[in-house]
């Protein structure tokens, strides 16, 4: 089965990421500022870019879903991806469940992009994807990725230390009662 959401909102295309995207993507992700929180270090070429692209696509392939584009309509330019990743193997002693996620240029940032991406996956999520069980995590100290997931309905559930690192990271689950 097929879960690859083509969302709008007012101000967003939200669609499956192509092969077109990668200039963008690497543009997005060779900025030091987008992984300030994060375990992996910028891009520095396009093949870099191009290897991460092909990952996502054959995540399409292999479980119907995957980290989708977010483009802002006003342009049409990539702004950065949101979704849901299936994770197979255990992590923070689960497994076989959907990762909610999102990325975003630094220059889309303070805009309510992240949030507005957001709650469209998440309206997506409970009309096609409920059937999965659904988590997130961030940095402890990523403020505004914690207001995101909190505003669609997260709870922090859990504390714990990313594997490889000594990252302090809040484990999410949706609240019993979500609605946003």
């Amino acid at each position: 089965m097929k879960y690859l959401p083509f969302l709008e909102t007012e101000r967003l295309i939200i669609r499956p990421i192509t092969l077109e995207d990668t200039m963008e993507f690497f543009e997005m992700d060779s900025q030091p500022e987008v992984h300030t929180y994060l375990r992996d270090k910028p891009l520095k070429t396009i093949d870099e870019a191009l290897n991460l692209l092909n990952s996502i696509r054959l995540q399409y392939r292999k479980h119907g879903i995957g980290r989708v584009a977010v483009i802002e309509k006003s342009t049409f330019r990539f702004i950065g991806w949101t979704g849901f990743k299936f994770i197979e193997e255990s992590y923070n002693n689960h497994s076989k469940y959907l990762d909610f996620g999102y990325r975003l240029k630094k220059e889309a940032w303070d805009k309510g992009y992240a949030t507005e991406a957001a709650k469209a996956c998440m309206n997506y999520y409970y009309e096609t994807l409920k059937h999965f069980n659904l988590h997130a995590m961030t940095h402890q100290m990523n403020e505004a990725s914690k207001n995101v997931l909190q505003k669609v309905g997260f709870v922090i559930s859990d504390e714990f230390i990313l594997e490889g690192s000594d990252t302090k990271c809040f484990w999410y689950d949706l609240k019993k009662d979500s609605s946003f």
